[in-house]
């Protein structure tokens, strides 16, 4: 009964980070500057805006990325790219990006 409360608080936190951080079409108002909720909005994009297991060339990442973009105060696509990348929600190989498998992400934190 209390996991259940909690994950239910969880997700109103998300959905509370979200709403204030994400516009109703989709695009960016800013990168929150609290860690937790920038992790939050960034799992977001990357869940919204790439599929696991499919590879994208840089300028279609970039593209993508520029969408989420438009009209948010100090931000752009290059930074978005870079923290996603950092976060391990993309890989990247000679300008070949793709997002790992969800079971990817584990070992990934687990090398970290």
């Amino acid at each position: 009964m209390a996991s259940d409360q909690a994950e239910q608080n969880e997700r109103q936190q998300i959905e509370n980070v979200l709403r204030t951080f994400v516009r109703e079409d989709g695009r960016l108002v800013r990168l929150p500057a609290r860690w937790s909720r920038r992790l939050i909005v960034l799992q977001h994009i990357a869940d919204e805006t790439f599929e696991p297991g499919i590879e994208y060339a840089e300028r279609l990442v970039d593209e993508r990325l520029r969408v989420w973009c438009e009209g948010a105060s100090r931000i752009d696509h290059v930074t978005l790219r870079r923290h996603l990348v950092d976060l391990s929600h993309l890989r990247r190989n000679g300008g070949v990006y793709w997002r790992p498998a969800e079971a990817d992400f584990g070992a990934a934190a687990d090398a970290a």
